[in-house]
């Protein structure tokens, strides 16, 4: 019995290699590619809203950016759901255009569909834009003898008045030594419901000086210009 046994499972194993064998190596290889092909999107992670609307380019890769493969994702809000979409058919390329209105927070591009020229499905990556409001941030500057007095002022985008206004915001002031590249903190500050902060110290070399804005749940950071004193 033990010898009929072992005779049967050999022949089962003969015939599913012969099967295998007999397969065209094209057809294996197209088959191993279809279960591992993937379909991925590229879209920024930092989207700035300072402006009443702005395009950003969004970008598809792989299998389905050839031929006539087509793909979608969708962009969502965890607590507003769908934003909008992704879509891609006979190119790589698509536009997001972002108005001034639209959620802010991180958002989610979530995988719809996604197929090869021969209609083969394809797997997909998800990725995040983060939408936030933009900032801006000045500094103004002045020397007496060896006290130097820096002022930063932080101001930020209205969605209602397509403009910046001065707001109250945490930040700090930095400086450099002349000739380097590493900005290094000098002092934190917030600024008052101006939009305005000062400080004064004494140091007699000249230095770089910028005023930086932190980013918060709403808007992005952003840095001055330098000033020189």
């Amino acid at each position: 019995m033990r010898k009929k046994t072992t005779a049967a499972v050999t022949a089962a194993l003969m015939i599913a290699a012969a099967a295998v064998t007999a397969t065209p190596a094209s057809a294996r290889t197209t088959a191993a590619t279809a279960a591992t092909a993937t379909c991925n999107l590229t879209a920024p992670y930092r989207v700035v809203i300072g402006q009443p609307y702005k395009e950003f380019k969004l970008y598809a890769s792989g299998v389905c950016s050839l031929g006539e493969a087509f793909s979608s994702w969708n962009l969502i809000h965890p607590s507003q759901g769908d934003q909008g979409s992704a879509y891609f058919s006979g190119s790589n390329q698509d536009i997001w255009g972002v108005y001034d209105f639209h959620t802010i927070g991180i958002h989610t591009w979530r995988p719809s569909i996604a197929y090869d020229s021969g209609t083969t499905q394809l797997s997909q990556n998800t990725l995040q834009s983060d939408i936030r409001l933009a900032t801006a941030a000045w500094i103004t500057s002045k020397r007496t003898k060896d006290v130097v007095t820096l002022t930063g002022t932080s101001l930020l985008y209205s969605t209602g008045s397509d403009s910046y206004f001065k707001r109250s915001a945490k930040g700090a002031f930095q400086f450099k030594e002349r000739g380097t590249t590493t900005w290094k903190g000098l002092k934190a500050v917030t600024t008052n419901s101006a939009g305005v902060a000062t400080m004064a110290y004494r140091y007699s070399k000249t230095r770089d000086y910028r005023f930086v804005l932190y980013t918060t749940p709403v808007s992005w950071d952003q840095a001055s210009a330098t000033t020189t004193r």
